[in-house]
């Protein structure tokens, strides 16, 4: 047999079929105990970056970083997934897709660079050109990882991947703090991602085992690379229609009102940037390994969509009551016309969560070229919005897209879904509506509680309200029957993360 095709121990994920349950809710913990690390850190250099940089520091940042984040969805070619969703891999598969994930950041690297001065020149903004020139090194440094990372994902070593991402993070925050300390303004923000980046690559080679071999003919790539296509696209598209509110806010409004949106869009998006991470992590791997069998596949994604929709309906409601409460604590003084941004972007915080897991069972089934079909109407959906919203200036934007995701995107979402993954409409449904309803009663609770108490410390408002509201809704989930056996699963699993970090 050619060794190019040979497969090897360390690619092989046989051994987890056996506990896959145990190796998910082991995993799934140790990665949300490293979100928290990082929740942590993320809030840190917010606060700090907040007092140390002006708005307009953001924008800039921002205004380029629509660019680069645009082209980072080609860096990862779908080929990542294409890795971890493939039942059996080689030596020669896995080799062939890290010299194109390589050849793709130096790509996209050039790219940039060309694309700089046309963005100064869109937004009449020379700093642009330099901003984007030095971001550029981020693709040429991040593609050196892609499928180092893929198959410690593939493996569920997700300790390592934890450490890694904690210390890496910790590093880019504080070169950022560091340098916007020293005065270098906007520059510091760039410094942070640049660093992050280096730090993870370095460590996830230093964690990895495998190493690539030399190019190879006749490894059968071509079908994960036609996957990767697909997932590429609709990550590309998604993109697209995700970043085009905060473009169009940048053309109407300036930097002034982009930096705005940013640092509110990035307040709303925490809770959903430290819970999806891990359970996508976790949930990705262990999906694949399932999607043979339509049952199990479907208690599986029943039991993820309950315990996300548990945690995102708490949230949401909590940041639409507190929203002041939270602007005053995290960005301070001169930032209060954040707050109704961040109030109408806290609406759509309900809808990525499920849309993110929903788009992840489509991956997992492999249905990539699905979900590009998806993206490209979600594009048309949000173009058609964001148009409308732009007669009414910056907000009539951010509301346009708000609104148009909860209300029209999400659930037309979940029945084109059902068309291709086993999950009814019904199941849907089924799940959504006792956690709607908790939703209502928390949101109705915490307004009545907010107009009959004076508080005006936010620090105080927050101490007080959101243990309070945490156990309202915890007390009215416990009359629901399919709420309390969430929650007494997600005990039950917290009871054996810890049991198995003891042991």
């Amino acid at each position: 047999m050619n060794s190019s095709i040979k497969k090897t121990d360390h690619l092989s994920t046989d051994h987890l079929l056996g506990d896959l349950k145990v190796h998910t809710i082991r995993s799934t913990g140790v990665t949300f105990v490293a979100q928290g690390f990082k929740f942590v850190i993320q809030l840190t250099s917010i606060a700090v970056l907040a007092r140390l940089l002006s708005p307009s520091d953001f924008g800039l940042v921002a205004m380029v970083t629509i660019l680069t984040g645009l082209l980072s969805k080609f860096m990862d070619g779908g080929l990542s997934m294409a890795t971890i969703q493939r039942p059996d891999v080689t030596q020669g598969q896995i080799s062939n897709l890290f010299w194109i994930n390589v050849a793709l950041g130096l790509l996209l690297t050039i790219l940039t660079i060309a694309c700089a001065p046309a963005l100064a020149l869109v937004y009449d903004e020379p700093r642009l050109t330099w901003i984007g020139v030095v971001l550029s090194m981020s693709f040429l440094i991040g593609g050196l990882a892609v499928q180092h990372t893929a198959l410690l994902k593939r493996q569920m070593q997700f300790k390592v991947l934890a450490r890694i991402d904690v210390i890496s993070m910790t590093c880019g925050v504080l070169a950022g703090i560091v340098s916007a300390w020293g005065g270098l303004g906007y520059w510091s923000l760039v410094i942070l991602t640049l660093s992050t980046t280096a730090s993870q690559v370095i460590l996830v080679w230093l964690a990895s085992d495998w190493c690539p071999g030399a190019p190879l003919r006749g490894t059968g790539v071509r079908p994960m690379l036609r996957f990767g296509i697909s997932l590429t696209g609709a990550n590309f598209v998604g993109y697209l229609a995700s970043n085009l509110t905060p473009f169009v806010v940048g053309l109407v409004g300036g930097a002034q009102q982009l930096g705005l949106y940013n640092r509110a869009n990035t307040l709303t998006a925490i809770p959903s940037t430290q819970i999806l991470p891990p359970v996508m992590n976790v949930a990705q791997p262990a999906l694949c390994r399932v999607a043979g069998d339509p049952e199990r596949f479907r208690r599986a994604a029943l039991s993820l969509i309950r315990k996300v929709s548990l945690l995102t309906m708490f949230i949401t409601v909590s940041m639409v009551v507190l929203a002041d409460w939270i602007v005053d604590i995290f960005l301070g003084p001169g930032w209060d016309a954040a707050v109704p941004m961040f109030r109408l972007l806290a609406v759509f915080s309900l809808v990525e969560p499920v849309a993110t897991i929903t788009s992840i069972l489509l991956i997992a089934a492999g249905k990539a070229n699905a979900l590009l079909k998806w993206k490209l109407m979600t594009l048309g959906i949000i173009a058609v919005s964001v148009a409308i919203g732009s007669i009414w200036g910056s907000m009539g934007i951010i509301a346009a897209y708000s609104l148009s995701g909860l209300l029209i995107r999400l659930p037309f979402f979940l029945v084109y879904a059902s068309r291709h993954i086993p999950v009814s409409r019904t199941d849907f449904l089924n799940v959504f509506l006792p956690f709607l309803a908790l939703a209502l009663f928390l949101l109705l609770a915490l307004i009545g509680l907010r107009s009959s108490l004076e508080i005006v410390n936010a620090t105080t408002g927050i101490v007080i309200f959101l243990p309070v509201a945490l156990v309202f809704y915890l007390l009215a989930g416990l009359t629901i029957k399919d709420v309390r056996i969430e929650i007494m699963d997600i005990y039950q699993t917290t009871l054996v993360t810890i049991k198995g970090r003891k042991g």
